[in-house]
C-alpha cells in the first residue's frame, strides 16, 4: 500500500484484526503508510468496514497472512476470505493466496480465490500442488531483493532442464544404439495397456521395442502393432521369467505392469521381475498394485526401479487412503521413494518425482485432458525409453515433463483426448522445449 501511495494511486487499507495485532517489519510500515496519509480502517469485530471497502472496489490485493499460517482460518479471517471471494473485482495475491498451506497447497478452511499471484523471492511449493495451485490464478515470481534459498529440498522442472539431458542424437546413430526395450505388458483382454507403453517408448526415443505380454495375448497384440515387435511368454511361472531374464541380457531397460494382470501369477510375476531383473526398470500398474505395502522389498532389487504410481497405487503402497495422500503429495512420494530405494514419480496435476535422498522435482507443465485412461502407460514407455540412457532420476524427470507438454500440445480442449494422441506429440514437445531453451 505504501508504494502504490508513492505511485500516485489512493488505495484503501482495511485491518482485519486491529492493529494491536501488527508487529515487527509489519507495524514499522503501517506507521510509515499512516504517515503518508494513506486511508486505513479497522475491522476489529466484524467486516463491515470491509464489506464496505469491497463495495466498489476495481482491485483487490490480499495480504491477510503469508508463508506462516499453520491453522484454519475461522471466525472473522474466514468471513472476510468469504466476502474477498464473493467480491467482482480480481484479486492479487502477496506471497501466496491466504488461506493456502505453503508447503502442501493444502485448503486450510477457507481461502482466496486470486486471479494472480505475485510470490516473493522464491517459489513455494504449495503454489504447486492442488487446490493451491488453482487458488493462486497466473503466477509470478517476483525478486524483493533477497536471495531464494541456496538449496532447495523441492525445485520446479523447466525446459533448460530436460533439454541438458537429451541433446541432439548423433548423426550416425542406428537403432541398436538408441536404446533396446521389453515392455512386460499386458494380459489376455488387456492388450492395449501394453500397445501404449510401447508406442510411448517408440516416440521417446527407443530404438528397439518389443512388447511381452501374458500367455494367449500375443495374437490380439500382433493384429494391432506394426513398428512394434512382440514375443508371447510361455505358460507356467518359471518358465515365464527364464525367457524374460534370457532376454533382459540384450537390454538395456524394461518396464513391467500395464496390463499385466492381477490374478496369483501375474502377481507373483510382477513382485519377482521386480526384485530379479538385472536391468534399470519402470515399475508400473499392476506391478505396482502386486507389491501392495511390501515396499521395503525393492530395497533388494537386482537394479535401479522407477516407480510410477497414481494416487491410487500410492495409497495401497502407503496402506493409506487416496485422501491422505493427496493432501501432502510431496511427503507421500518422498516416503514411497525412501523406503523402496527407488525413484518415484507420483503422477497427477503437477507430478511429483522423489529419489530416496531427498530430492524433488515438480513439473508445472500439463492439462485435466491428460485424465484420461491409458495416459499413465504413454508414461511408463517414454520414462523406459528414457531410462536406457539416464540416470533413473533424469529419466523419470524428463519423461514426466515432456509427457505433460506433449498432453498441451495435443489437447484441443480439457477433455476428449486420447492416450495415443499424446505419445504421438511426444517428438513435438521434445522440440518445443530444445525450442525455449
Amino acid at each position: 500500500a505504501r508504494h502504490l501511495v508513492l505511485a500516485g494511486h489512493t488505495p484503501r487499507v482495511v485491518l482485519v484484526g486491529g492493529r494491536d495485532k501488527v508487529r515487527g517489519d509489519a507495524a514499522t510500515n503501517l506507521l510509515a503508510l499512516e504517515r503518508l496519509g494513506a486511508s486505513i480502517v479497522e475491522a476489529r469485530d466484524d467486516v463491515a468496514p470491509l464489506a464496505a471497502a469491497l463495495a466498489d472496489a476495481t482491485l483487490i490485493i490480499d495480504g491477510l497472512f503469508g508463508t506462516g499460517l499453520d491453522r484454519e482460518l475461522t471466525g472473522l479471517f474466514a468471513v472476510a476470505v468469504g466476502h474477498i471471494n464473493a467480491c467482482a473485482a480480481p484479486c492479487v495475491a502477496l506471497d501466496l493466496p491466504s488461506g493456502v498451506d505453503a508447503n502442501t497447497g493444502a485448503v486450510l478452511g477457507v481461502a482466496v480465490q486470486a486471479e494472480l499471484t505475485v510470490t516473493f523471492a522464491a517459489h513455494k511449493r504449495g503454489l504447486h500442488q492442488h487446490p493451491g495451485a488453482g487458488l493462486a490464478g497466473e503466477l509470478v515470481c517476483a525478486s524483493i531483493g533477497v536471495p531464494g534459498p541456496r538449496v532447495a529440498d523441492a525445485s520446479l522442472l523447466s525446459p533448460e532442464d530436460i533439454a541438458l539431458l537429451l541433446p541432439r542424437r548423433a548423426a550416425d546413430a542406428h537403432k541398436g544404439s538408441a536404446g533396446r526395450l521389453l515392455v512386460v505388458a499386458g494380459a489376455p483382454g488387456r492388450t492395449g495397456a501394453a500397445l501404449l507403453s510401447g508406442l510411448g517408448a517408440l516416440r521417446a526415443g527407443a530404438g528397439l521395442v518389443t512388447l511381452c505380454p501374458r500367455s494367449g495375448a500375443r495374437a490380439a497384440l500382433d493384429a494391432k502393432v506394426i513398428e512394434l515387435m512382440t514375443i508371447d511368454l510361455p505358460l507356467g511361472l518359471n518358465e515365464a521369467l527364464q525367457a524374460i531374464h534370457a532376454l533382459a541380457d540384450d537390454l538395456d531397460a524394461l518396464v513391467v505392469g500395464p496390463g499385466l494382470g492381477l490374478d496369483a501369477e501375474g502377481r507373483e510375476l510382477s513382485r519377482r521381475l521386480a526384485l530379479e531383473l538385472t536391468r534399470p526398470t519402470v515399475l508400473d500398474a499392476d506391478a505396482l498394485t502386486a507389491i501392495g505395502t511390501d515396499l521395503s522389498m525393492l530395497q533388494r532389487a537386482a537394479a535401479v526401479r522407477v516407480l510410477t504410481p497414481h494416487p491410487g497405487e500410492a495409497a495401497r503402497l502407503l496402506g493409506v487412503s487416496s485422501a491422505q495422500v493427496q493432501s501432502d503429495r510431496y511427503a507421500a512420494a518422498l516416503h514411497i521413494a525412501q523406503t523402496s530405494g527407488c525413484v518415484t514419480v507420483l503422477k497427477g496435476a503437477c507430478s511429483v518425482i522423489a529419489d530416496p535422498r531427498g530430492r524433488m522435482l515438480v513439473c508445472p507443465r500439463g492439462t485435466p485432458a491428460l485424465a484420461v485412461a491409458g495416459t499413465g502407460d504413454v508414461l511408463s514407455g517414454v520414462i523406459g525409453a528414457l531410462l536406457t540412457h539416464l540416470q533413473a532420476f533424469d529419466a523419470a524427470s524428463a519423461g514426466v515433463y515432456l509427457h505433460a507438454q506433449a498432453g498441451e500440445l495435443a489437447a484441443h480442449s480439457d477433455r476428449g483426448l486420447l492416450a495415443r494422441e499424446v505419445a504421438d506429440a511426444i517428438p513435438l514437445a521434445l522440440e518445443a522445449v530444445r525450442a525455449a531453451r
